[in-house]
């Protein structure tokens, strides 16, 4: 029986480990590698590094500070949860190892997946070859989202270097630079409108042949703002070592775009496999609800970063969210002596 067993090694599972090892509690943290601190992009908002940080830089860095504090790391995918109730509280997590690489699409550049692995080993990891079991008196999900990038050769390169999905997180880069929002709903009209704080130079693609989802009316106050709009699938992505440089659109002319950035908006999808297991309830999005306290509705379980209903999606939001589950898990770990009794 561990005290905590956190599902998510990214940045918001990484400071849960940190902050329940400070606390002495002892920690397992499942990963299977398939998270966003693994593509391509340079961390530029994060307070600390004027000159920015890679997100996988990051993520070494708190693997090895989660690592000075006793944290087990295990490499697995969790295969099935569930609570026991009683007097003696907890939760079983059983865990089955990852598919190979190359099985599927997994996030991630080759090189940042490479380095993830090397510091793993030398942590200690374990790489399961077979079903485990891990007994844990709390849970923290920090499973994070599954991004739905367009499916073209080379994008994975392209990802954090000149395919973008974090307006916030990727903004300011874009100043004076040629952009492609590639989205059809409103929140891809909301964030080329919003781009024009950094540039003028604004297109918004439909990116499916159906068009638009937004009205006629919608669309000319868009074009009424300098955006020009195409209400097409984008046929081919021109780009080379990382760099997309142009949409040829798959409308009867084959229009080309020269771009020096892409802004593609599909809502990611959180991964709630564990959460649903676990009976934790969902938004109307999908995403983990949990309270300011990172509380799910199930008692003893916690869940931080890109998984939860607040939906910020930046790494100091993830930090902070890990932060408070450890802080949250670890106050329900306190003996009732060691609480602040109900009556005062």
């Amino acid at each position: 029986m561990v005290d905590c067993v956190v599902i998510g090694g990214g940045p918001a599972g990484l400071s849960a480990a940190v902050n329940m090892g400070r606390m002495r509690r002892s920690v397992v943290l499942v990963d299977d590698r398939d998270g966003r601190s693994l593509w391509g992009q340079t961390n530029r908002n994060y307070l600390g590094f004027p000159e920015g940080i890679p997100a996988a830089d990051i993520r070494l860095a708190g693997r090895r500070q989660a690592a000075r504090y006793g944290t087990e790391f295990v490499h697995g995918h969790v295969r099935a949860a569930r609570m026991i109730a009683g007097p003696d509280r907890h939760f079983v997590v059983d865990l089955e190892p990852c598919p190979p690489p190359g099985c599927g699409d997994q996030a991630g550049r080759p090189g940042n997946q490479s380095r993830d692995v090397d510091l793993g080993h030398a942590l200690g990891e374990t790489d399961l070859a077979e079903p485990r079991t891990v007994l844990a008196r709390t849970v923290v999900i920090a499973t994070g989202v599954r991004d739905c990038f367009p499916d073209f050769e080379g994008w994975a390169d392209c990802v954090g270097r000149s395919l973008f999905w974090c307006i916030n997180c990727d903004g300011y880069e874009t100043q004076g630079h040629r952009l492609a929002v590639v989205g059809a709903d409103e929140d891809a009209a909301e964030t080329a409108l919003q781009l024009l704080e950094f540039t003028p130079r604004v297109t918004l693609v439909a990116g499916t042949p159906d068009g638009f989802e937004i009205s006629a009316s919608r669309l000319a106050e868009i074009e009424g703002e300098g955006i020009a709009t195409h209400a097409a699938a984008v046929a081919r992505y021109i780009n080379g070592n990382g760099q997309i440089s142009g949409l040829v659109l798959a409308d009867a002319g084959a229009t080309t775009l020269d771009v020096d950035m892409v802004f593609q908006y599909h809502r990611p999808v959180a991964r709630t496999e564990v959460a649903v297991m676990l009976g934790v309830e969902l938004d109307a999005i999908g995403q983990i609800v949990v309270d300011g306290s990172q509380q799910t509705n199930v008692e003893g379980v916690y869940a931080a970063g890109d998984v939860t209903h607040p939906h910020n999606h930046q790494i100091s939001a993830a930090v902070h969210e890990g932060n408070e589950a450890a802080c949250t898990a670890n106050y329900y770990l306190y003996r009732p002596v060691q609480k602040v009794p109900a009556d005062r």
